[in-house]
C-alpha cells in the first residue's frame, strides 16, 4: 500500500471542507475582478467612483466571502447540506445582492457585471441541479432589472436584450451542470459499488467459504501481529485449538452435507461465545482456532468452558451415534508468555495441548501449561496434578 500523501486528508469531512474552501477563495477571485471593473469605471465611462464607496463595497464582500469561507473551514456547511449538498447554492445566493450592488453604485458598469453571472454558474457546473440554477438565475435578472429602473434613462427594451441574452447562457449552463452533476454521481454510484465489489472479494479471501469465519491464512498473520503485540505492551495472549470429536464418525453415519452443516454451527457457537475483539478461524478440516488478546489465563478457562458446553448443548439431528450422544470439542490452550513468544511456538503447544485432551478422553480443555492457582473454580482443578481434573469438562461418559 502506497503511503498517503500528508498534504492530502484521508478524512473524507477534511476533503470536503478543504475542496468547498478553495470554491470559495477561486470565487473572491471573481469579485475581486468585479470591483476592478467598477474601480475602472471612472476610465471607461467618464462615472468616478468615491473612495468611500470603494471601501465599502470591497468591506461587504470581505466579510460575505470571509463568512463563506468560515462555513467552509469550520464544517458549518451542515447547517445547509439538507438544500445544498455541495455548498453552492448560498453562495450563489450571496452572488446576487453582491453583483447588484456593483451594479447599483455604478450603474453603466451593468451590461458588463450582468455577465459575471454567467461565470459563476460556470464555477458549480457539475454540483449545481438545472432548477434550482434556474431559479437563482430568475432571482438574479429580476434584481438586476429593478436595479436598472432605478437608473436614469431606463429603456425597458434595451433591458430585455440583455437579461434575454444572459437568461439564455445561464440556462444552457444550468443543464450542462445538471448533465455534468448526473455523470458525476453515477460515477460515484460506480466508484462505491466497485470499492465494495473489491472489499467483499478481499474479505471472501481472508474466509473459509463453508463456515465464515477467518481461514488459515489470515490466523496466521493475524496471530504474528498479535504475539508482536503482546511482547511490545506486555500484555496476555491466549491461543485454543479446538477439535470436532469423532466428527469423521458422524460424516460417514450421516453423510457430508451433515456434516458441513455442524461445522456451520460450531462455527456460529464459538463466535457468540466470544467478544468482537477475538479471532474464530479455520485450521483445517474440523479444526478451529480460537485467538483470545489480552485475555489472563484463568478468565480463558472459563470462556473456552463456555464455548465447551455451548458446542455440547447444540440440537443435531443423528448426534446419537456418537459416544457422547452429542456434538463435543476438544480443546488445547496455550498462552503467552509462558508457552512461548511467538506465534509459532503458541499453535505448536495448543496442538500438543488439544493431543492431551484427545487422549484423556476427549470433550474437555486442557491447557499447555496450567493457569495459575486462584481461590476455587476452573483455574484451581486445572492444576490438580491427574489427567481427569487436569482437563475441564466430562470425565469419558456420554453427557
Amino acid at each position: 500500500m502506497r503511503p498517503s500523501d500528508p498534504a492530502q486528508p484521508t478524512d473524507p469531512e477534511a476533503r470536503r471542507r478543504q475542496a468547498q474552501g478553495r470554491g470559495i477563495l477561486v470565487s473572491a477571485l471573481g469579485y475581486a475582478t468585479a470591483l476592478g471593473v467598477v474601480a475602472m469605471a471612472a476610465r471607461l465611462w467618464g462615472a468616478p467612483v468615491p473612495a468611500k464607496t470603494l471601501l465599502e463595497l470591497a468591506g461587504v464582500t470581505a466579510l460575505s466571502v470571509g463568512a463563506l469561507y468560515a462555513m467552509a473551514a469550520t464544517g458549518a456547511t451542515r447547517w445547509v447540506r439538507s438544500w445544498d449538498p455541495h455548498f453552492v447554492y448560498l453562495p450563489l445566493l450571496v452572488t446576487v445582492p453582491l453583483l447588484n450592488l456593483y451594479m447599483r453604485a455604478v450603474p453603466d458598469t451593468r451590461w458588463v457585471l450582468v455577465h459575471g453571472w454567467i461565470a459563476s454558474l460556470g464555477l458549480v457546473s457539475g454540483f449545481g441541479a438545472g432548477w434550482p440554477l434556474v431559479g437563482l438565475t430568475a432571482l438574479y435578472l429580476g434584481t438586476y432589472l429593478w436595479v436598472a429602473s432605478q437608473t436614469p434613462g431606463f429603456y425597458l427594451r434595451q433591458e430585455l436584450v440583455v437579461v434575454f441574452a444572459v437568461a439564455f447562457a445561464s440556462v444552457m449552463c444550468s443543464v450542462a451542470s445538471e448533465r455534468f452533476r448526473r455523470q458525476r454521481e453515477r460515477a460515484k454510484l460506480l466508484a462505491r459499488q466497485l470499492e465494495d465489489a473489491n472489499r467483499h472479494l478481499a474479505e471472501m479471501a481472508l474466509r473459509d467459504p463453508l463456515t465464515g469465519v477467518y481461514n488459515r491464512g489470515y490466523l496466521e498473520e493475524y496471530l504474528q501481529q498479535e504475539a508482536a503485540r503482546a511482547q511490545r505492551h506486555r500484555t496476555p495472549l491466549v491461543v485454543a485449538m479446538v477439535d470436532l470429536d469423532d466428527f469423521k464418525l458422524y460424516n460417514d453415519t450421516q453423510g457430508h452435507m451433515a456434516g458441513d452443516h455442524v461445522l456451520r454451527r460450531v462455527a456460529e457457537v464459538m463466535r457468540s461465545s466470544l467478544r468482537r475483539t477475538d479471532l474464530v478461524a479455520r485450521y483445517g478440516g474440523e479444526e478451529f482456532t480460537l485467538v483470545l488478546p489480552g485475555t489472563h489465563p484463568e478468565d480463558a478457562a472459563r470462556v473456552l468452558e463456555r464455548v465447551r458446553t455451548a458446542v455440547a448443548s447444540l440440537p443435531v439431528p443423528g448426534a446419537e451415534v456418537l459416544p457422547w450422544g452429542s456434538i463435543t470439542v476438544s480443546v488445547g490452550v496455550s498462552c503467552y508468555p509462558d508457552d512461548g513468544l511467538t506465534a509459532q511456538e503458541l499453535l505448536s503447544r495448543a496442538d500438543d495441548a488439544l493431543y492431551r485432551a484427545k487422549s484423556w478422553g476427549k470433550n474437555r480443555v486442557v491447557f499447555a501449561t496450567p493457569p495459575p492457582a486462584r481461590t476455587g473454580g476452573a483455574a484451581r482443578e486445572l492444576l490438580a496434578p491427574t489427567p481427569e481434573a487436569h482437563g475441564v469438562g466430562g470425565q469419558g461418559q456420554a453427557n
